[in-house]
């Protein structure tokens, strides 16, 4: 139902259209939000008079809204409609909760390129805010739901700020029946709506798919705090690590026909419904083709390998740096807790889940500038305002911090934090999970509670 159409802008050489941003909010009474209800919420939210008009309905709206708020470039188009009915993968993907709401309310818009994470965080937050009675919101493009609990704490928080990680997703793509099915496809789908191409690896081992997701999820964060690229021109993704990126014609014809990746491949991805492989895609290759007489581009092995290995050391966006050091430290509290319901025991089975399996990432110590190198600590102590780390890979900076080594820094360094415990890794978005999971290991009932620390 949006009322804008963008023109197409060449981006670094790439013909990209930006994609609409569409979002459904689930409103859980009986009575539909009435129009009145909505201009009043939305006015009160903004702090001043906002522009919004009626604009005309499909038939099942009950009214619809052309809205624009400052600060926002482009406007809104929002309408209320009744609720679909779901199929039990949309149930799935929802919850139970939001799959009982008899009434939906919708909102399209057009991010700016400039500023794409503000916006997109200013966008759900002005919904969500304006509507507290809203029980979760979909982000269309994504599928990914925010529930009540996070719209409060990513988007509303005294402390919430943009996380540019919200605006793709990564899909993984597989061969066809009669091909290679250990080469797998790794792509985006939501790059599109801030201007920017989406990105794929094509025919990746499937071992070392982890590692190439990291790239491309570190990739398409530069992308978005820098200027695209040209095609075949070279990008520095990290210390030494470079790629190019290639349209998507100069590698696809050299795949299986069978393989992810392939022209007829993609004919078929799109017949399914695929959408992300109708939109302007530009596929992450080796720094040089392979082959004297037909030169090849391939996926970026060496690159891959290394983050694999953990001897990578990527550039991190400011924007990534800001939003996981915020959620590390609005949950760092509930960390510390876990850690110390293991460790100030007796039991050497769970002392040792903890000082193997609690870890955190802080920027290393004299790495200095114009790149500060963060890296990945094993925790051995915490105590209030400080804590002790220990060494796990030696930083590429800082050669003589072996592995074993210890050092102590400040809370309010670290920058993110991951727990493992029986193959389940936990980061800030999972710590009622975490906490859990720490019960489980203790055999604890619900009811006890862990010893508390002082963040």
């Amino acid at each position: 139902m949006a009322e804008e159409d963008s023109d197409t802008d060449s981006v670094g050489g790439w013909d990209v259209e930006p994609q609409e941003s569409g979002f459904v909010a689930f409103w859980p009474h009986a009575e539909a939000l009435s129009g009145a209800e909505f201009s009043t919420a939305v006015t009160a939210w903004v702090g001043s008079k906002a522009p919004i008009e009626p604009i005309e309905t499909d038939d099942d709206a009950v009214w619809a809204f052309g809205v624009q708020i400052p600060g926002i470039e482009s406007g809104f188009v929002i309408w209320c409609e009744p609720a679909r009915e779901l199929s039990d993968r949309d149930r799935s993907q929802i919850g139970d909760e939001a799959s009982r709401c008899p009434w939906v309310i919708r909102m399209q818009t057009i991010l700016s390129v400039e500023e794409p994470a503000e916006e997109y965080f200013m966008s759900v937050g002005m919904l969500g805010g304006a509507l507290p009675d809203i029980v979760a919101i979909l982000d269309v493009i994504t599928g990914e739901v925010y529930p009540r609990q996070r719209i409060d704490r990513d988007f509303l928080a005294e402390d919430a700020g943009p996380i540019e990680r919200l605006l793709w997703r990564l899909g993984r793509y597989e061969a066809l029946p009669d091909g290679d099915s250990n080469l797998v496809l790794l792509g985006t789908h939501g790059l599109a709506r801030c201007g920017i191409p989406e990105l794929e690896i094509a025919e990746v081992p499937s071992e070392l798919a982890e590692s190439a997701a990291v790239l491309l999820h570190t990739l398409a964060g530069l992308l978005l705090e820098n200027d695209m690229p040209d095609p075949g021109e070279s990008i520095e993704v990290g210390d030494e690590l470079i790629v190019v990126l290639q349209p998507v014609d100069q590698v696809s014809e050299f795949i299986g026909e069978a393989s992810a990746g392939s022209e007829p491949w993609r004919v078929q991805a799109r017949a399914h419904g695929l959408s992300e492989f109708s939109l302007v895609r530009a596929v992450i290759c080796a720094l040089q083709p392979v082959g004297r007489f037909r030169p090849l581009w391939v996926w970026p092995r060496e690159v891959v390998e290394s983050i694999a290995a953990g001897s990578a050391v990527l550039y991190m966006t400011q924007h990534s740096v800001r939003s996981t050091e915020r959620r590390a430290r609005s949950t760092w509290g509930l960390f510390a807790t876990a850690f110390a319901s293991l460790t100030r025991t007796g039991n050497q089975e769970w002392q040792k889940i903890a000082r193997t399996g609690f870890t955190v990432q802080t920027p290393v110590p004299g790495s200095g500038e114009p790149r500060i190198e963060q890296s990945w600590f094993a925790v051995e102590r915490i105590d209030h305002e400080s804590l002790t780390i220990t060494v796990v890979d030696r930083p590429i900076t800082r050669p003589d911090l072996d592995p074993g080594a210890h050092l102590t820094i400040q809370t309010s360094a670290v920058t993110d934090w991951r727990v493992e415990i029986g193959g389940e890794i936990f980061d800030p978005d999972d710590v009622d999970a975490l906490l859990i999971a720490v019960d489980r290991v203790r055999e604890v009932d619900g009811d006890s509670s862990p010893p508390k620390v002082h963040p």
